[in-house]
């Protein structure tokens, strides 16, 4: 697992070596039907540049994941994490290749910190944009112990084109008081800027 500076943050990924994700904790699984011959790959800088970082640092998956006529299944889940007393909040950017005729479509959701595809709780999916990359955002109750986030690239392959997922971040949900203390500490900074000015 990367670990970020940040305060809080339980997981901090960039998506500059997508080949070395598993051995970071990540599980690819390309459970497509009938198989295709791609699984997640590094970014592509030709069909657009990543959200942040290097132009190919972000993953990517197309339709090959499948073959014509089959169904696209393809995961990508993060390591386990704590979700602590409060829960962590799961935030990413997601964006497709525009071709006319074609979407790419991502659902995403959360285990109990199990690996296996059927343990996900999943929202329905979402038709990713072809305008610029968009961030998204999913909060993951407290108290569940471990946990796991998964991104499925879903969908029929023939309708399919190429999608690209960034920095993804995890982040523990401050305590009331800490949160409370923070505000207050933000407030008592902007007080004093004010007596500067005057």
């Amino acid at each position: 697992m990367t670990m970020s500076a940040q305060a809080g943050a339980l997981l901090n990924e960039g998506f500059d070596d997508v080949s070395g994700l598993a051995a970071k904790g990540w599980v690819l699984n390309n459970a497509s039907t009938p198989a295709g011959t791609t699984g997640w790959y590094q970014g592509d800088q030709t069909q657009f540049r990543a959200q942040n970082g290097a132009a190919n640092s972000y993953a990517a998956a197309n339709y090959n994941n499948a073959a014509a006529g089959g169904n696209l299944d393809n995961w990508l889940i993060t390591p386990e994490f704590s979700t602590g007393i409060n829960g962590a909040t799961v935030s990413f950017w997601l964006r497709a290749a525009a071709a006319e005729g074609y979407s790419d479509q991502i659902a995403f959701g959360f285990s109990d910190g199990s690996k296996a595809l059927s343990d996900f709780v999943l929202a329905s999916p979402v038709t990713v944009g072809t305008d610029g990359w968009v961030r998204y955002a999913a909060n993951i109750g407290g108290g569940l112990g471990n946990a796991r986030f998964a991104l499925q690239y879903t969908g029929a392959a023939d309708f399919a084109n190429y999608v690209g997922i960034d920095r993804l971040q995890v982040a523990e949900v401050p305590e009331p008081a800490t949160t409370a203390i923070l505000l207050a500490g933000a407030m008592g900074l902007a007080m004093s800027r004010r007596r500067k000015r005057g």
